[in-house]
């Protein structure tokens, strides 16, 4: 019968079939393949650099800049701002009790050169080169006047230390000419011959005097002997 079907052909294709499906299959991966490629190459295109630049210099795209908002620098500014009006009068305070410190060294040396003159002659020196100290000022601008003869003074520009005699007893006292405050300063009792209480006591002094001279403390009360030095308020004056 023309119909019958060989054993051997059951389930085989011929050559030129063959061939055709195969080359199908091969154009079909192929097709495959270079639509994948074309996407890929496209997504490269977006992810481009944004520092990469067209044919005509400009950048590819603009990405938005990182900067501070100007509610942060407000902030950063108020901040510097409290730090500054904290900090600065603290060091004003230290740099002002740094001279003062000095200054109190100077005073203490010459009350001492003072008790040694008084126990080889009875009385109390008048002025400096009486006295075996040596004092690197040389002028003469007092800060309380009137209780001091002229070479009983010594200055710079800053301070003026000066041997005064009072009723109520002899001593030293050093003071403020210049700067944020002038006009304070100290005072120091000696102790023969005075019935003070405060003798041998070192006293800080806001000066009111408004002597001819007088360098006047034009801050309120406490500014300087209380605050900078850090004195006790007792019998009427700022003790140290």
């Amino acid at each position: 019968m023309n119909n019958k079907i060989q054993k051997g052909n059951v389930g085989q294709v011929k050559p030129d079939v063959k061939i055709s499906m195969s080359c199908r299959k091969a154009s079909i991966r192929h097709l495959r393949i270079f639509v994948f490629d074309e996407m890929v190459n496209k997504r490269k295109e977006k992810r481009r650099s944004p520092t990469e630049t067209l044919g005509d210099d400009r950048p590819l795209c603009y990405n938005r800049i990182n900067a501070f908002t100007l509610i942060e620098l407000l902030v950063v500014v108020l901040i510097i701002g409290i730090l500054a009006a904290v900090a600065v009068p603290q060091y004003q305070k230290a740099v002002e009790k740094s001279k003062a410190t000095q200054a109190l060294a100077i005073i203490r040396t010459v009350a001492a050169a003072q008790e040694s003159y008084y126990l080889q002659n009875g009385t109390y020196a008048t002025n400096f080169d009486e006295l075996a100290v040596d004092i690197p000022w040389t002028g003469t601008t007092r800060w309380i006047a009137g209780s001091s003869p002229t070479d009983g003074v010594r200055s710079n520009e800053d301070w003026s230390l000066q041997i005064f005699h009072e009723a109520s007893g002899d001593g030293i006292s050093v003071g403020r000419l210049t700067g944020p405050y002038a006009g304070a300063g100290f005072r120091y009792l000696l102790g023969a011959g005075s019935m003070n209480s405060t003798t041998r006591t070192m006293l800080c002094v806001e000066n009111q005097y408004e002597g001819d001279g007088s360098v006047i403390f034009q801050q309120h009360s406490g500014n300087y002997c209380k605050k900078i030095m850090k004195g006790i308020y007792a019998n009427g004056a700022w003790q140290l």
